[in-house]
């Protein structure tokens, strides 16, 4: 079962209650709230008031999109803190800042240590840390991001994945059909090679994509990167979006 949803940050300058309010309106059933953009790590009460709101609005919760990054030398606990105040079971992480294949073997070693850290402290929450799959980290190709979930090969590390668009439409099927045993969802878009479009231009591509997971486990499919980010490109979008995964209101 694939479930319809959004990444908050598609509506960053809108507070949260609109945000919900579109959401809803357009019929999406899971929402992923924005560290940056929303939910700001370490502050707990705002995270639990959110949390009702997102359960009053009857959204589901996708997921915590931090910004911890690894090589930067933070503390993953104030946005796990955040994450479980917010009710969310899984949370975004992001791989360093490097292409992958750019990276000394000592650099990538650092990296894998201070994730494995990371996952270890994550269990302590009860907590799933998904990477974001995104160029310029240790996912930005398909090789290196299998080898980063096998490497670590715990239950508290998963990854999410969305169309990295340096590599090509077959090369992106390559490597979601790698990580389906890791995969928690999806972020749902299309580009091409002048940005942002319609995701209506993008159906044959996502047919694709959904056809590739497994038909016995439930996924969320979250929409962002919304074309002039309007919300009636956003309305449109997701029409189409639940039109694919025959979802109705």
């Amino acid at each position: 079962m694939i479930v319809p949803g959004i990444v908050s940050a598609t509506f960053k300058g809108h507070p949260v209650e609109e945000t919900l309010a579109i959401t809803t309106s357009a019929g999406l059933k899971a929402i992923e709230w924005s560290e940056n953009h929303h939910i700001p790590k370490g502050d707990v009460a705002f995270a639990s008031s959110v949390r009702q709101k997102t359960a009053d609005a009857g959204l589901e919760m996708a997921g915590y999109g931090s910004y911890y990054r690894l090589g930067q030398d933070m503390d993953i606990r104030p946005s796990l803190d955040t994450c479980c105040a917010l009710g969310a079971t899984g949370m975004r992480i992001w791989a360093g800042s490097k292409p992958s294949a750019e990276l000394e073997a000592s650099e990538r070693d650092a990296l894998m240590a201070e994730l494995a850290k990371a996952v270890e402290i994550a269990k302590d929450y009860k907590v799933v840390l998904n990477l974001e799959w995104h160029k310029n980290t240790l996912t930005d190709e398909n090789q290196s991001g299998f080898d980063v979930l096998t490497q670590i090969d715990s239950p508290y590390l998963r990854t999410l994945w969305q169309p990295t668009q340096a590599l090509s439409f077959e090369e992106r099927a390559e490597g979601l059909s790698q990580i389906v045993p890791f995969l928690s969802y999806l972020h749902v878009y299309y580009w091409d090679e002048t940005g942002r479009r319609p995701f209506s231009e993008g159906v044959e591509h996502w047919k694709k994509y959904f056809s590739m997971l497994d038909g016995e486990k439930r996924y969320y499919a979250l929409m962002e990167f919304v074309k002039g980010d309007t919300v009636e490109q956003f309305n449109m979008d997701a029409e189409v979006l639940k039109g694919l995964l025959n979802v109705g209101e």
